[in-house]
């Protein structure tokens, strides 16, 4: 890219330029059509449940793998109890 005192007029537009410009443009002309803001509240719901989804099976995840570290740590009747669990989970698991 040359330095502005060379005499060149043209400049390169910015991404952030072009992408907010873009946004701005989708947005405003389509707020004015019902289905397209059908469209958007839709997206933002099924969002929503995703993100609901998804926090929920991490929340599991992280309670499993906290148990499985409690059961680690604790003595040996918990560990019988834990591979309990895994042979019953393993026969559920199976079609």
């Amino acid at each position: 890219m040359r330095p502005p005192d060379q005499g060149d007029s043209l400049r390169t537009p910015k991404i952030r330029e072009c992408a907010c410009g873009l946004v701005v443009a989708i947005s405003g002309l389509g707020f004015s059509s019902y289905y397209i803001r059908e469209l958007l509240v839709s997206l933002a719901l099924f969002s929503l449940a995703f993100l609901f989804l998804a926090l929920t099976v991490l929340g599991a995840m992280l309670l499993w793998w906290a148990s499985e570290q409690l059961a680690g740590w604790s003595g040996p009747a918990s560990r019988k109890v834990l591979a309990l669990s895994r042979r019953l989970m393993a026969t559920y698991a199976r079609p």
